[in-house]
């Protein structure tokens, strides 16, 4: 589960920073509201890890992660 949240976090500030870098009216907006920034930024990222949690006890529940785990890895032989 920490590799989940890891992965999670490392593509979030890929995707904030890609965002910033490549358009400069989302600059300018970082620069004149940073707290609004900033609250934008950790209210989507905890958005994305309840997505995350919510897919995860999905499978759970359903036992859907146990059907998922049978099966074979097609490229071991």
């Amino acid at each position: 589960m920490f590799k989940i949240i890891i992965i999670y976090e490392l593509v979030f500030v890929l995707f904030w920073n890609l965002l910033y870098l490549s358009n400069s009216s989302v600059e300018n907006w970082f620069q004149e509201k940073f707290l609004t920034a900033i609250f934008t930024f950790l209210s989507t990222m905890a958005l994305g890890l309840t997505m995350v949690y919510v897919i995860y006890y999905s499978f759970q529940i359903t036992g859907l992660s146990r059907f998922l785990s049978k099966i074979k890895d097609p490229r071991k032989n």
